[in-house]
């Protein structure tokens, strides 16, 4: 008897159906006070910002057996980087319904599937419109079973807040950061060249399709009261590592907006969006 591929997509989810988890769920997004176009864009679960939105907040607690999140900083001028970051941020729909069929050890794989597809995408539509220059950042986080899968390319960052600490658990793609692994800067001059803002890696690079990977991290064992953090470099730009640290250790429903007004007080010379996640239980 011939089964319906709908029917092998439900067998597969109930295959790796988890236990429901409860997190709060915060996201903001601002063009800032320099720039006119939001480059920035998001997804949550599919769910994104629309490209004529340049301000956005979002709020709610959510339970389920699966979360995505994923922050996209578009470059190449308004031109192209919005349009490049959108163009991620509508891909993750797919990739979110297929890592829900998926074994923990074969998200990487699909990911880098995703990887390559949306790189060959912003590529097409970067050559149709006679650009050279342009494409996306990536942070994105699966959690399913109270265990967060991070990846990510280019220089939008993902932390971890739990006990009142924050750690950056990704890596910045950067000529800086590629510098200090090769011991030519110290951390501190690396994190203050104009190097730093120099992206090595991102969604888009690959224009001759030599094959592109995202940076995959260790899982990680999620309990109640951590928070994940994903954010473009607009954020940390702009804020302190400890004033983000004191945003994140109150509510998390209200902790994206908080981070960009902080951003925007000091200065808010780029976009700038925060997605937050509080696992409860």
């Amino acid at each position: 008897m011939k089964v319906k591929k709908d029917e092998l997509k439900i067998k597969a989810q109930r295959a790796f159906a988890m236990p429901n988890m409860t997190f709060d769920i915060s996201i903001s997004t601002h063009s800032g006070l320099v720039r006119a176009v939001n480059e920035d864009s998001f997804s949550l679960n599919g769910y994104r910002r629309r490209r004529e939105k340049s301000a956005l907040t979002y709020r709610e607690q959510m339970t389920g057996g699966a979360f995505m999140l994923e922050v996209c900083d578009g470059m190449g001028g308004e031109a192209c980087g919005d349009l490049a970051a959108e163009t991620a941020a509508v891909h993750s729909a797919a990739l979110f319904e297929k890592l829900n069929t998926l074994p923990a050890e074969r998200l990487e794989g699909a990911v880098n599937e995703y990887v390559a597809e949306v790189n060959g995408e912003i590529c097409r539509l970067l050559g149709n419109s006679g650009s050279h220059r342009g494409g996306t950042t990536f942070a994105l986080v699966y959690i399913r079973g109270g265990v967060a899968y991070p990846f990510s390319l280019g220089d939008s960052r993902i932390y971890l807040c739990a006990g009142g600490n924050i750690d950056q658990i990704s890596f910045d793609h950067t000529l800086a950061m590629r510098k200090y692994m090769a011991n030519i800067y110290t951390l501190e001059e690396a994190e203050n060249s104009p190097d730093s803002h120099k992206l090595t890696l991102f969604l888009g690079v690959d224009a001759e399709g030599r094959g592109l990977t995202a940076q995959t991290y260790e899982p990680i064992q999620l309990e109640r009261g951590m928070k994940l953090l994903l954010c473009s470099d607009g954020l940390y730009d702009m804020c302190p590592q400890e004033e983000i640290a004191r945003i994140m250790s109150g509510e998390t429903l209200g902790c994206a907006k908080k981070l960009v007004k902080s951003a925007l007080a000091h200065g808010g010379i780029d976009n700038i969006t925060c997605a937050a996640a509080g696992f409860i239980k």
